[in-house]
């Protein structure tokens, strides 16, 4: 028997109940850990003050213990720039430009010769070190033996997801005039190949514009058949002398054996329903009471997704109840700044200081990669009436001044530190790479991948920005991320970081990746009309016999160098809001 399709079957129906939409007030377990990274089971700065007694407990409360640098190797953009203007065959020349010197480093860093260098050996009757590898070959040349071709990985389809039928191998215009080659890796991913019956299954993680080292057979010049690969090579590793190390961390101007105390902040900063900004205000609320050394807030500050936001006309209410529209820097000033001049007002003597790194979603900000850090009006400059307060003022000087406006200007630390994205900095002895685009999602989307283990996805794809040395290796870039690839030496990773801090609307982490990388994803600040997540970093001083040893007294001369070790005595807490 037929029934109308709005009656009800003779099974029991399930109504569904509607969603419930949750708001920001009416969130749970505020506070509570979501995950960490803590190996050697080290306790919180915190719990480590708390142990101290009460005249060192202000002590620490009233000393300023980081200090905050751009570093030295980093060539992040520190000012504005004319952007979007590079010609093509600039574009072009940088792409080759990258894709030949992460060549050199792996070959380098493999000892990967090429026909020309074994020959000259065998001539000199050199023995080189044997590692097992095929000679370098330009890609596209057909070959029966074993070889080895570097190349970025491209997308032989024009659209849609990487996959391993569409993946193709890209060789440099000066070794291999652009060709390009399909990769079988059947061999690899099975682990049998004709060549090496002793093979194992190997995993791989491909995603466009990456650029890796593939060995295997290409006797036709159109396939190779891989057996191995090398998905690129990490920057150099950052190295400081004992005398630095020391200074740093048991300095009585700096940590003073105490730990130091990072908190990142990511946004957006609101939620969705509304302009006031509660998240930001509650964590602001807790950094006063935790007083950490740093804070690092990643934008979007005023995100331009925001549907109160992206109509172009923002409405805030003001004290006497009454709406009016205001522009994106007056709600950056009113909503940003204004938070944090009221808490150093409310406690002038704060020694916490900030870093502040802007978003490609910035309303109020040029949507180009990299971005040079946020620029205030500088004080004195004298504007029309109509405008004040409205444009170019963040109202970043306000909070330099606050509580300390008779101190003389060279007799007041900086409180904020306006940064690039990305941007490589030193606090301390600890080296950070942060970068407020979400390149693990734009990587995610477009990744193609086997034989990974359960749950190391998201490890994985940050481990691509340490292999690649890139802050964005992703080409061509997603959706909305414009690169200006006439720049693109200012998005590389000059060294490997400590912390690498990559925000992302993926799942939040934090995991050590290539050794000495500890990679964080705070989460974002809001999901939608609730709560979300941040992180807590608290670094451990190293033993100070360790850093003692070997330390002449007398001028530190001859100081060792040695890793920072971060990996190891660090602890990372990502906290719901």
């Amino acid at each position: 028997k037929q029934r109308h399709p709005g009656s009800a079957s003779s099974a029991a129906m399930v109504i569904t109940p509607p969603k419930r939409t949750l708001k920001y007030a009416d969130r749970t377990s505020s506070g509570a850990v979501v995950t960490s990274y803590n190996p050697h089971n080290l306790p919180t700065a915190a719990e480590v003050i708390a142990s101290k007694p009460s005249d060192e407990k202000e002590r620490i409360a009233s000393h300023r213990g980081a200090t905050i640098s751009h570093h030295p190797s980093a060539t992040h953009p520190q000012s504005t720039y004319r952007h979007m203007f590079t010609p093509l065959e600039k574009r072009s020349a940088a792409l080759e430009e990258r894709l030949s010197s992460m060549s050199n480093a792996i070959c380098d860093a493999y000892k990967i010769k090429n026909e020309d260098e074994e020959m000259v050996e065998c001539m000199e009757g050199v023995k080189g070190e044997d590692n097992g590898m095929g000679t370098w070959t330009p890609v596209g040349l057909p070959m029966q033996n074993k070889v080895l071709c570097v190349g970025r990985i491209c997308n032989e389809a024009h659209e849609g997801r990487l996959n391993r039928a569409s993946i193709r191998l890209e060789g440099s215009r000066q070794h291999s005039a652009g060709s390009r080659i399909q990769l079988d890796l059947q061999g690899l991913v099975t682990g049998s190949n004709d060549t090496d019956t002793d093979q194992k299954p190997q995993s791989y993680s491909f995603f466009p514009g990456q650029i890796v080292a593939v060995e295997g057979i290409n006797s036709s010049g159109r396939t190779m058949q891989a057996s191995r690969l090398l998905e690129g090579v990490s920057p150099p590793q950052e190295t400081l002398k004992k005398s630095e190390l020391l200074d740093y961390q048991y300095g009585s101007e700096n940590q003073n054996g105490n730990p130091l105390s990072i908190v990142s902040l990511c946004g957006p900063f609101t939620t969705k329903d509304n302009l006031e900004y509660d998240p930001l205000v509650d964590a602001i609320v807790q950094i006063s009471q935790d007083k950490p050394d740093v804070v690092i807030m990643c934008g979007p500050f005023v995100d331009a997704r925001h549907p109160l936001v992206a109509g172009g006309e923002p409405t805030v209410t003001d004290n006497d109840g009454n709406e009016r529209k205001v522009s994106y820097e007056y709600l950056f000033a009113t909503k940003i700044s204004g938070l944090l001049e009221e808490m150093y007002e409310k406690d002038p003597e704060m020694k916490t200081q900030f870093v502040l790194v802007p978003s490609m979603d910035d309303a109020f900000l040029d949507a180009v990669y990299p971005q040079p850090p946020l620029v205030d009006r500088p004080a004195g400059i004298k504007v029309p009436k109509s405008i004040e307060g409205e444009f170019d003022n963040l109202g970043l000087h306000y909070i330099e001044l606050t509580g300390r406006e008779k101190t003389p200007k060279e007799s007041r630390p900086q409180r904020v530190h306006c940064m690039s994205n990305p941007c490589t900095l030193r606090i301390n002895d600890v080296t950070i790479g942060i970068t407020s685009t979400d390149v693990l999602f734009h990587i995610s989307s477009d990744e193609c991948n086997a034989n990974l283990a359960p749950g190391t996805r998201l490890a994985r794809i940050a481990q691509h920005l340490v292999q690649q040395r890139s802050y964005y290796p992703l080409f061509p870039a997603a959706k909305g991320a414009s690169l200006d690839l006439g720049r693109a030496k200012e998005w590389e990773m000059p060294v490997q970081p400590d912390i690498l801090i990559v925000p992302s609307k993926l799942a939040s982490f934090a995991k050590k990746v290539m050794g000495t990388t500890v990679v964080v994803n705070p989460g974002e600040l809001t999901k939608n009309t609730t709560g979300g997540t941040y992180a807590v970093m608290d670094v451990h001083p190293m033993t100070r016999e360790v850093l003692e040893k070997g330390v002449k007294k007398e001028g530190f001369e001859g100081d060792e160098s040695m890793g920072t070790g971060v990996q190891d005595r660090v602890r990372v807490d990502i906290k719901r809001i």
